[in-house]
């Protein structure tokens, strides 16, 4: 699955708050999923993901 994979799912929406992390948690995004900072990862594999009930997704990536 890629990350705009989930967007794909209804996961995402323009209100969500995105954070991509690398293998060892470090934050190399943060946006929504249509800035330019995110969109650098669409097509990037997703290792996990969470998502929290005030409309944050954090993304771990290999």
């Amino acid at each position: 699955m890629t990350v705009s994979n989930l967007h794909e799912l209804g996961l995402i929406t323009d209100n969500t708050e995105i954070f991509i992390r690398d293998e060892y948690l470090k934050l190399i995004a943060h946006g929504s999923w249509y800035e330019d900072e995110i969109l650098e990862y669409s097509n990037t594999e997703v290792e996990s993901f969470s998502w929290q009930d005030d409309d944050k997704v954090f993304i771990d990536i290999e």
